[in-house]
């Protein structure tokens, strides 16, 4: 049964499927299960960033914005974190930082501060209406993903989370810290707040003319 109460659709062939048996008579050598799986994997990852963008929409949110609240969540209480460490978490300059801060700023979801151990420094820490903001989105993302999750069984959702780590571990110095046992490894902190990976190079397993960029 799904979380909606409906039963478990059996497993069926469909347009990926199609597609693998067509390149794997085109391509010599090919393997079909790793194609199809790095395949859905990169669809998968669209849908859920189509919708990250439609929750973001409907709660008159950046993207940029949201990553930038993100980090300050993830740094915890007081949530104050300076903007040089910010755009350090991003990737940005300090020039890029400057404008995202001001932005923010004039949407009244973060305030600036002047830093006590630092004179001339400053920290950055959401406002009442920017923690509101993120949580909201948050959680209202985190109900559509549960409900797409529902499709998989609870032991099937632990079994692809376990599978999914341990196939990240092919990019461990991008994606994973060790904590302690084998199995005891996680991604880094702040999911919901972090840049997306660079896209990978296209699969024979589509025509290039096919694929939606993530």
């Amino acid at each position: 049964m799904t979380r909606s109460g409906r039963p478990e659709q059996p497993d069926e062939l469909d347009q990926i499927d199609a597609m693998l048996d067509i390149w794997a008579r085109e391509v010599p050598g090919l393997d079909p299960l790793t194609e199809g799986i790095v395949e859905r994997i990169q669809k998968l990852a669209w849908e859920f960033n189509t919708s990250m963008d439609e929750t973001l929409a409907e709660f008159k949110l950046e993207r940029r914005g949201f990553r930038l609240l993100g980090r300050l969540r993830a740094a915890g209480p007081p949530y104050r974190v300076s903007p040089g460490r910010l755009a350090d978490d991003l990737g940005l300059s300090s020039g890029a930082m400057t404008n995202r801060l001001d932005r923010l700023e004039v949407a009244g979801l973060v305030r600036r501060l002047p830093d006590p151990d630092d004179r001339r420094g400053t920290l950055i820490e959401p406002t009442e209406a920017g923690h509101a903001a993120w949580d909201r989105a948050v959680g209202t993302q985190a109900r559509r993903e549960a409900l797409i999750a529902g499709q998989l069984s609870p032991d099937d959702r632990r079994e692809l989370h376990r599978l999914l780590r341990r196939l990240m571990r092919a990019f461990p110095s991008r994606w994973l810290i060790t904590v302690g046992t084998d199995e005891g490894t996680g991604a880094v902190p702040g999911r919901r707040g972090a840049r997306r990976p660079a896209r990978r190079p296209t699969s024979p397993s589509t025509p290039p003319a096919d694929r939606r960029q993530v």
